[in-house]
């Protein structure tokens, strides 16, 4: 695939920077499935002195290769469509290219200082499970060993094997128990506030990422579920209902579609997804993990691993209820959104 013209990209950040004096996070699928770069506006304090205007975020890159596990002959998972970004340089020119127009753009208001040449532009790796489509060790390998790594604890053991990375922090879990979600804060290494954490479902490939940004005494929230989790379960119920201080979750991540291995559900899809939106009430849902993967080996062979592709037509049918139809943004490969 041709990823999109960066004219594209440049027109919409021109756009969104000369209506809004306050910038807003920006969201850029890096390979039309569940690889991203997050942005979100630094402090006005860091930005005058890193001379950047947002923190740049890639979570679970998988920019090139197959994702093998023990060997390719028993799991092999490939992306059908190239990603827009294959490897570190790319990623780099994305996060270049967000930075400049930012600095064009407010440069008269004197909101930024001229950006300045820095080593890197990604700030941060949010690693968020630890199957091999999620930690993708040829992608990770290519990206630069002094980026702190923020991962679950079973990602987080593995990377540290590699000898790769130098620093690798384990993030937390909320307890339902305990909804005060400051104190699952994982250090200095990054920034307070930025707050990054895990909701615990039913099977461990049916979790929800939490990604709070702290700003104007406010608590935004992302919540990625790739493969969806339970709305009855504990940790999400205490999440959504006894959060403090207070979270709203703005923009929502889930696929669509369903997948089913050994006979079991194990995607929850669109259904899944409407049981949390209709609890959450994002302002977005943006559709991740729906890229259309290649499944061969022989494990996946044997556990008759498919997916089956649904659409929120389909899922609103289904649900029967009449309810009001959510926000569905689709951002495709390449594509940066504006999370307004």
């Amino acid at each position: 695939m041709t990823s999109p013209d960066c004219n594209t990209r440049t027109a919409q950040l021109r756009s969104h920077f000369s209506r809004s004096s306050t910038p807003r996070p920006l969201f850029t699928s890096l390979n039309g499935d569940n690889s991203w770069l997050l942005s979100y506006p630094r402090p006005d304090v860091e930005r005058a002195a890193t001379g950047k205007a947002y923190y740049h975020v890639v979570t679970d890159p998988w920019l090139s290769g197959p994702s093998t596990t023990w060997a390719s002959w028993l799991v092999y998972l490939s992306l059908t469509e190239e990603p827009c970004a294959k490897n570190a340089a790319d990623i780099e020119a994305i996060i270049a290219e967000i930075e400049a127009v930012a600095y064009e753009t407010h440069a008269s208001k004197e909101v930024l200082p001229e950006p300045r040449k820095t080593k890197r532009g990604i700030d941060a790796l949010f690693i968020n499970f630890h199957y091999d489509d999620h930690l993708h060790e040829p992608t990770l390998r290519g990206l630069d060993s002094d980026i702190p790594v923020f991962a679950v604890d079973e990602a987080a053991r593995r990377m540290r094997s590699w000898n790769h990375f130098t620093t690798v922090t384990e993030t937390q879990d909320f307890d339902p128990a305990d909804p005060h979600w400051p104190s699952l804060h994982p250090g200095a290494s990054l920034p307070s506030w930025l707050n990054l954490f895990r909701l615990v479902g039913h099977h461990e490939l049916n979790f929800a990422t939490i990604i709070v940004w702290s700003h104007d005494q406010k608590h935004e929230a992302l919540l990625s579920s790739p493969h969806g989790i339970y709305d009855t379960q504990d940790s999400f119920q205490a999440f959504a209902t006894k959060s403090e201080p207070p979270i709203r979750v703005t923009a929502f991540l889930a696929a669509l579609h369903d997948s089913f291995a050994v006979g079991r559900r194990t995607t929850l899809g669109v259904k899944g997804g409407l049981a949390l939106e209709r609890i959450l009430k994002p302002k977005y849902w943006i559709p991740t993990h729906d890229g259309v993967l290649r499944y061969w080996g022989a494990f996946m062979w044997l556990a008759a691993v498919h997916d089956v592709w649904r659409t929120l037509e389909s899922g609103l049918e289904e649900e029967g209820k009449g309810g009001e139809r959510p926000n569905l943004v689709n951002v495709k490969n390449g594509e940066l959104f504006v999370v307004e």
